[in-house]
C-alpha cells in the first residue's frame, strides 16, 4: 500500500562506446612488488578497516532484529505460587496452604497489516548493504593512500639517491679546485665557488633522508604495524642510477596506461554513491514505516502448558490454554505520531541532498582526475626535456671553462640547475603516478 523507491532522476553524461572495467586490484598495474604486499598486509590489519568491519557486524545484527519481528515470538512460561485462605466455613481445604505450579509456552504475533514490519526490515536490510559499501569504500580510500605514500616513499628515496651523487660529484670538482689553487693554476674564487655549491647540496641530504624517515613511519600506521614493528624499516629494493639516466630505474613503481573516457554507470557503483542511495533507500522506508504507524496494530496471543496443584480441587497435570486478539490504534496522541513522519521525511530530504551530492562529488573528481592525468604527463615531458637540455649545456660550459673562456662557476651554475631539474622530474613522476592512483579510484576501484 505505500509507494516503492525509485531513483531519482540525474542528468547524467553520454555512456561510452565501450564499457570501462577496473580490476579489483588495481594497484598492481603499478607492477610494484613492494606496493602489492603493502596493500595486502593494509586490508588485513588497517585500523579504520577493522572499524568499518565493526560497523557491518552493527548492521547486520540491527537487520537480524528487524527480520526477527515479522515472524511469532515464542517464550516459555513457568511460575509457582502457594497461598492460603483464613475462613471459618466451608471445605477444610480452604485453611490449608495450596502450592500451585504451570509449565508452558506463550507465542505473541503482530500481524503486518499495513506493512509496518516489512518497511522497518526492508529500513534495516538497505542500512546493512550500505555499511557493506562504505567498508569498501574504506577499502578504496586505504588502497589508494596506502599507494600514494609508497610513490611518494620511492620519489624521495630517488631525490635522496640523485642529491647525494650531486653532492659526491661537487666534492671532487671542490677539492680539484683546491689543488688547483695550491698549485697556483686555478684561483681561490673558483674553489670558494665550487665548496659553496658543494655545501648548498649536501645540506639538502638531510632534509630528504628526514622526508624517508617520515614518509616510512605513515606507511607503517597505513598498514596497521604494531608499537614493536614500527620501529623496522620498510623493505624495498634498492633503486640504482646508471650514468646518463634521468631518474633511478630498477625498483620505481611503472606508469600504467589508463583510459581517458567517463562511465556513468560505473560511477554508479562506486561504493561511496552505491551507500549514498541504500541510506536514501532505507530513509524511503522510514517513512514509509512512520505513515504505518497512523493505523490499528493486531496482535495475537497464545499461552498453553500445563498446571498441577496441591489442591483436591484439581487432579493430575491439566492442560490449560488462553487465546487472545488485540486490536490498538492512536485515536489522540498529541500529534506524536505526525511528528515521527515529518521526521522521518525530513531525513529522507537529507539522505536525498547526500545522494546527489555524493553523485556530483564522483564525478568531479572523475573529471578532476582525467585532467591530472593529462598535466602530470605534459609536466614530466617538459622537465626531461629541460633536463636534457641541462645536461647539454654542461657539456659546453665544460668545453668552454677548458679552453679558458668561461669560468667555472658557469660549469657550477648549469650543474646545480641540471640537479635542480633532476629533482623536479622526480616529482612529475610522483604526480603522474599518485595522478593514476587518483583516476582508479574515482571510477570506484574496481567494486
Amino acid at each position: 500500500m505505500w509507494p516503492e523507491y525509485e531513483r531519482p532522476l540525474l542528468e547524467l553524461p553520454a555512456e561510452p562506446t565501450k564499457p570501462l572495467s577496473i580490476d579489483r586490484e588495481w594497484w598492481k598495474a603499478f607492477d610494484d612488488p613492494g606496493l602489492n604486499a603493502l596493500v595486502d598486509e593494509a586490508l588485513l590489519h588497517n585500523w579504520d578497516l577493522a572499524k568499518a568491519a565493526a560497523n557491518v557486524a552493527e548492521a547486520k545484527a540491527a537487520a537480524a532484529a528487524a527480520r526477527s519481528l515479522l515472524v511469532p515470538r515464542v517464550d516459555g512460561v513457568a511460575n509457582a505460587s502457594a497461598s492460603q485462605r483464613q475462613l471459618t466455613l466451608g471445605p477444610k481445604e480452604l485453611d490449608d496452604v495450596v502450592s500451585t505450579g504451570s509449565i508452558g509456552a506463550a507465542v505473541n504475533w503482530e500481524i503486518d497489516l499495513w506493512d509496518r514490519i516489512r518497511q522497518m526490515n526492508d529500513a534495516a536490510l538497505a542500512r546493512f548493504a550500505a555499511s557493506e559499501h562504505a567498508r569498501n569504500a574504506t577499502t578504496l580510500s586505504i588502497s589508494t593512500l596506502v599507494a600514494d605514500t609508497w610513490f611518494q616513499l620511492r620519489v624521495f628515496d630517488a631525490k635522496l639517491l640523485i642529491t647525494r651523487a650531486a653532492a659526491a660529484n661537487l666534492k671532487s670538482v671542490s677539492d680539484l679546485e683546491f689543488r688547483r689553487w695550491k698549485a697556483q693554476v686555478g684561483t681561490e674564487l673558483a674553489y670558494i665557488q665550487s665548496l659553496a655549491e658543494y655545501k648548498a647540496t649536501e645540506a639538502r641530504v638531510p632534509v630528504y633522508e628526514e622526508a624517508v624517515s617520515r614518509t616510512e613511519l605513515a606507511l607503517k600506521l597505513l598498514v596497521g604495524r604494531s608499537p614493536r614493528a614500527i620501529g623496522e624499516p620498510v623493505p624495498r629494493a634498492s633503486l640504482q642510477r646508471r650514468p646518463g639516466e634521468d631518474l633511478p630505474q630498477g625498483s620505481m613503481p611503472t606508469v600504467p596506461q589508463t583510459p581517458r573516457e567517463v562511465d556513468s554507470i560505473l560511477l554508479l557503483r562506486r561504493p561511496d554513491v552505491a551507500s549514498a542511495e541504500l541510506l536514501l533507500v532505507a530513509a524511503h522506508a522510514d517513512v514509509n514505516s512512520a505513515r504505518a504507524e497512523f493505523y490499528p496494530r493486531l496482535t495475537l496471543s497464545l499461552v498453553a502448558g500445563f498446571v498441577a496443584s496441591t489442591s483436591s480441587a484439581i487432579s493430575g497435570m491439566p492442560l490449560f490454554w488462553e487465546a487472545s486478539a488485540g486490536l490498538v490504534g492512536p485515536i489522540f496522541d498529541g500529534g506524536l505520531v505526525q511528528s515521527k513522519v515529518d521526521s522521518a521525511e525530513a531525513q529522507r530530504q537529507k539522505a536525498l541532498a547526500h545522494y546527489q551530492y555524493t553523485v556530483s562529488l564522483a564525478f568531479r573528481e572523475v573529471y578532476q582526475s582525467l585532467v591530472q592525468l593529462d598535466t602530470s604527463d605534459r609536466q614530466f615531458k617538459s622537465i626531461q626535456d629541460e633536463l636534457t637540455v641541462r645536461k647539454r649545456s654542461i657539456v659546453l660550459a665544460e668545453k668552454s671553462y677548458d679552453a679558458g673562456r668561461t669560468s667555472k662557476f658557469e660549469v657550477l651554475s648549469e650543474t646545480v640547475k641540471a640537479l635542480n631539474s633532476a629533482l623536479l622530474l622526480a616529482d612529475a613522476r610522483f604526480n603522474q603516478l599518485a595522478a593514476r592512483s587518483q583516476y582508479y579510484k574515482a571510477l570506484g576501484g574496481g567494486f
